[in-house]
């Protein structure tokens, strides 16, 4: 995990050869190869939204609303904790 706290490229090594990659505000879906990412080993996720969002029309606009919301649908699968390792809430 990066020290602000996201999910980095090199954790996802051995974990998977396919990133899922979809946007919460429009109906862009698709995934691109974790190998043909090239940014450094300790790029967080989030930092990739601008390359990911590719030729979005709303990738670059200032309203802060009707910016892409990309996520990665397979990610809390891959890093949720085992049953039995999971924090009780208060």
């Amino acid at each position: 995990m990066s020290n602000r706290g996201s999910i980095t490229l090199s954790e996802l090594q051995g974990k998977l050869t396919m990133l899922e990659v979809a946007c919460h505000r429009c109906e862009r879906h698709g995934r691109v190869s974790a190998a043909r990412l090239k940014h450094g080993a300790d790029t967080g996720l989030p930092d990739l939204w601008e390359s990911l969002a590719g030729d979005c029309p709303n990738a670059r606009t200032t309203a802060l609303n009707s910016r892409c919301a990309i996520y990665y649908p397979e990610l809390p699968a891959l890093f949720a904790a085992p049953a039995g390792r999971r924090r009780k809430r208060a």
